[in-house]
């Protein structure tokens, strides 16, 4: 009798034909000798990448959607057609190795109330990432983009959690991990729900770990194993556009965790950031970016602004 699989491996899609392929080489790579489920769930690329893949990884399963429906709503549309009690969630433009697989399976496996595990994750040229963060509250994110922090040591007012790590080079203590590679127990999804489909891209990931923290489960972070995550292949498209959607995100997610009275805050806090840097920098190239973001900001607060009528 063929084993069960033990890990179902999901990966979305939206014209990254070339990093897709490479992506789900490593992932066969890295599984080889182990049962696996692999889905591909494919949001209208236009690139060829839903035919690239059915022809090189014909086991590969593969759904494909007439619109780009998001992240959270294409996983959500991949984890019910697989079994295995462990699932991967990751990016198409990432690569995994054996050791960072079996590191993830380790550490969801050896903590009973691990709801989700999540790796090193290091950038194209090998530099480590920061993968581990703090919930969203009102404020941090204005505190850590102002750049003042160095010298201040209030969790509350950090993004970036740096993991505390134990004998076993295992942190269980941290708020939210990066989605981009990130292994999910079933039986917490069970409990807790799949993604929030109100977010189309970004804090999708954060709100799950939330409501699995909310539950009791622990999101484990483990330093054994490294994943590399090139980062913008499907960002990069249309990149003002989503920024606008990163800050529209983080809106919902505060509304959603914080009430509402946190995102006027913190959209009051971020935009003051913002223009200060806007003008203040000495770096020009980084005073356009500072604009670029406060106008993406502004446009963000518009829309959700219009939602509450």
């Amino acid at each position: 009798m063929k084993p069960s699989p033990q890990v179902a491996v999901v990966v979305v899609s939206y014209n990254t034909r070339d990093v897709l392929l490479s992506c789900l080489a490593s992932v066969i790579e890295s599984t080889q000798v182990r049962e696996v489920e692999i889905v591909v769930v494919d949001n209208a690329s236009t690139d060829g990448s839903l035919e690239a893949v059915r022809q090189t990884y014909p086991q590969v399963i593969t759904i494909a959607n007439p619109t780009n429906l998001g992240f959270g709503v294409a996983c959500n549309q991949a984890i019910p057609t697989t079994t295995a009690p462990l699932i991967l969630l990751l990016n198409s433009d990432a690569t995994i190795t054996t050791q960072s697989f079996q590191a993830l399976q380790i550490a969801i496996n050896e903590n009973e109330r691990c709801g989700a595990a999540g790796c090193r994750i290091v950038d194209s040229a090998g530099t480590e990432t920061t993968s581990t963060r703090n919930f969203l509250t009102a404020l941090n994110q204005a505190a850590e983009q102002s750049g003042v922090l160095g010298w201040i040591n209030f969790k509350h007012l950090h993004r970036t959690q740096r993991p505390t790590l134990d004998s076993n080079s295992q942190d269980c203590s941290v708020d939210w991990i990066d989605g981009a590679c990130l292994m999910v127990r079933r039986v917490a999804l069970d409990e807790v729900g799949l993604f929030d489909e109100e977010f189309f891209m970004y804090s999708e990931d954060e709100d799950l770990c939330f409501r699995l923290r909310a539950h009791g489960w622990t999101i484990c972070y483990t330093a054994t194993g490294t994943a590399t995550h090139h980062g913008g292949a499907s960002t990069s498209q249309n990149k003002f556009e989503m920024l606008r959607q990163f800050y529209r995100s983080q809106m919902q997610f505060l509304s959603k965790h914080r009430g509402r009275c946190s995102v006027f805050v913190y959209g009051i806090a971020l935009k003051t950031v913002l223009w200060l840097k806007s003008r203040l920098l000495r770096n020009g190239n980084r005073r356009a970016v500072a604009r670029e973001q406060l106008r993406a900001l502004r446009d963000a607060e518009s829309v959700w602004l219009r939602s509450l009528v």
